[in-house]
């Protein structure tokens, strides 16, 4: 994989991630919740996943800007560690969310656990597999490079 592919790459996935990060910001001004498919825009804290989400997207673009190859891979590896943060908060609000049951019992019954998972789903969520792959592309052609 050439630059010019990598630096096409980070860019698709910085606007994949600055994108939702202004919708998410929006959404969080307004207090609006909006729902599209499997994404979902909004809840507690929709403008600080908004803002973080932005600072990711905005460190994919400085990326490309990079001459040396460790700090593009470094910059790279830190805004996929920014969405993974983010992301890895909404799973575990899921979890702990699905456990609790209703009113008289403890626990959840074993529909009302996975009707949790169903979605739909923050950007955050959507990203993490795409940042986790682009970490490894970055860091499989650099390593190559390097050697």
């Amino acid at each position: 994989m050439n630059r010019k592919i990598l630096d096409t790459l980070l860019a698709l996935v910085g606007a994949c991630t600055f994108i939702p990060g202004l919708l998410e910001i929006l959404f969080g001004l307004t207090g609006e919740t909006y729902t599209w498919a499997i994404l979902s825009f909004g809840g507690d804290y929709d403008l600080w996943r908004g803002l973080i989400l932005v600072a990711s997207g905005s460190l994919f673009f400085f990326t490309i800007n990079q001459p040396i190859s460790v700090q593009k891979r470094a910059q790279a590896v830190l805004a996929s560690a920014m969405i993974w943060i983010v992301g890895g908060i909404e799973i575990l609000s899921t979890v702990l969310n699905s456990i609790p049951g209703g009113e008289g019992s403890w626990f959840n019954t074993t529909s009302e656990f996975l009707s949790y998972y169903t979605g739909p789903f923050t950007p955050s969520l959507l990203l993490l597999p795409v940042s986790l792959v682009l970490v490894i592309l970055v860091s499989s052609v650099e390593v190559k490079n390097d050697s």
